[in-house]
């Protein structure tokens, strides 16, 4: 009973919950005062993390509503089992409308649960990383899962059910890490294979394969799939698919008007709302603060110096050091790998209907689609390709992750097909976007400074060349 007794409360979920809980007393408007409050009176490994969410006063108002969002799901989340429903465990390359879908299960997407504790707990989730070291895991292992799943392993708190994976082929190490914990935890693990084949056959046993998880599902779950309920769910989310096509067509306009932190607003949304009503009221809230703000010419730092796409995925250790403090340099981020969706039109003429549009959401899925296609190099130089000419960047950033050695893989012919295809320069970063340990955000940001200094201000005040004629006697 001692080891046991000693663990109590360390599980990621349960702490997370009980630090962000505090927001819920937050005025809706937060002052400038308040704000320095709060950022001395929180722990000071997460003081980041309440400046980055709430210092700039453009984007706080929205910044307090979704963390209340937040708590109110991971709230859910822990009463679904007390309620009678099954909690499924979901890695981030899997859409949470599919679980959404049904009335008797809960989905609670791995990622998310590691992005939280990194950003609100003392230590920030470097002891969960610890633990499963301890355990023998494999440190190549990806740490934005091996987090979660640690913490999970260490003693009581909220435990899934199921574990859904659809990430074998697209990222490895997270498909390793989830069959490890159903196998530990004694728990189903259900799944969705991918062919790496793009053509019509390959989408065609994708939908086979879907439809087949769906019937899993529903035996696991004791019910059959609504198609009412289903309806609803897809319903919502193409509602949120709408504004999110709005939402990246703002980011063409010059200065950025959406605020840099609504980068990992995004990523929380899809990854574990996307579905419900509360991805669509947040998605709208964003969309309209973006639209006032390019209404009213306002832009955080005298100029924007810079237009960035992030080739890979934001560092997420360090919400000010990264989001803010890019904004108050002038930087734009104007999103990263998991922010590149292709959404269909929707039919919601029957059930079929609906699980096939849903099949071709999920067959697209950012680092499915990528990761997962035929050819990695080249599947990803064409979306980030597409992402920096549609949204005008000028420059690309890398930021690397020990686990992700098919990205490092092909990282060289990325930046040198890029530079060929945009003129694009890319910086290549090395760290862990979980883990400040590996490489710390001062370092990150003096290599940022430098290369938007040196290499993309240059690019832009260059004058361009003039073509040479030939003069014809």
């Amino acid at each position: 009973m001692a080891p046991m007794a000693i663990r109590e409360g360390e599980n990621a979920f349960e702490r997370t919950l009980g630090v962000l809980d505090m927001i819920y007393e937050f005025p809706d408007l937060l002052t400038d005062d308040e704000l320095e409050g709060v950022a001395k009176y929180v722990n000071p490994d997460i003081r980041n993390t309440a400046l980055g969410l709430f210092e700039l006063p453009s984007a706080r108002n929205t910044e307090v509503l979704f963390v209340k969002k937040v708590i109110d799901i991971l709230r859910e989340a822990q009463r679904a089992q007390a309620e009678g429903k099954k909690v499924v465990f979901i890695p981030f390359t899997f859409p949470p409308e599919i679980i959404f879908a049904f009335e008797n299960l809960f989905p609670v997407c791995t990622e998310v649960i590691a992005g939280l504790a990194v950003n609100v707990l003392g230590g920030q989730g470097e002891r969960f990383w610890d633990f499963a070291m301890g355990m023998g895991l494999p440190d190549s292992l990806c740490t934005a899962n091996t987090m979660t799943v640690g913490s999970f392993l260490m003693g009581p708190g909220l435990k899934p059910d199921a574990i859904v994976s659809n990430s074998p082929g697209s990222c490895n190490p997270n498909a390793k890490i989830h069959a490890f914990a159903a196998d530990y935890l004694g728990i189903p693990q259900f799944i969705l294979e991918k062919p790496t084949d793009d053509s019509e056959r390959g989408r065609e046993l994708y939908f086979t394969y879907l439809s087949r998880l769906i019937g899993d599902l529903e035996e696991f779950a004791g019910e059959e799939l609504s198609e009412q309920r289903l309806r609803e769910v897809v319903l919502k989310s193409s509602k949120a698919a709408d504004l999110y096509s709005e939402f990246w067509e703002l980011r063409k306009a010059k200065p950025c008007p959406v605020p840099n932190i609504f980068n990992a607003n995004i990523l929380f949304l899809r990854s574990q709302m996307w579905g419900r009503e509360e991805a669509i009221e947040l998605l709208e809230d964003m969309v309209a603060l973006s639209r006032e703000r390019l209404k009213n010419g306002e832009y955080t730092a005298p100029e924007e110096v810079a237009r960035v796409y992030i080739s890979y995925i934001f560092a997420l250790f360090d919400l000010h050091g990264f989001f803010t403090w890019m904004e108050k340099k002038g930087i734009s981020i104007l999103g990263d790998i998991l922010a590149i969706h292709f959404f269909p039109p929707v039919d919601t003429s029957s059930k079929e209907s609906m699980i096939r549009w849903l099949s071709k959401v999920a067959f697209d899925y950012p680092m499915t689609r990528q990761m997962g296609a035929s050819e990695i190099s080249l599947q990803w130089l064409e979306d980030i390709g597409y992402a920096v000419k549609d949204l005008d960047a000028d420059c690309c950033v890398y930021i690397g992750h020990h686990a992700c050695k098919h990205t490092a893989g092909s990282l060289t012919f990325l930046r040198r097909e890029l530079m060929k295809q945009t003129k694009v320069p890319t910086l290549t970063l090395v760290g862990d976007s979980f883990d400040k340990r590996h490489t710390p955000m001062s370092m990150i940001q003096e290599e940022i400074d430098l290369f938007v200094n040196k290499v993309v201000s240059k690019k832009r005040k260059a004058p361009r060349r003039r073509k040479k004629t030939t003069s014809r006697a």
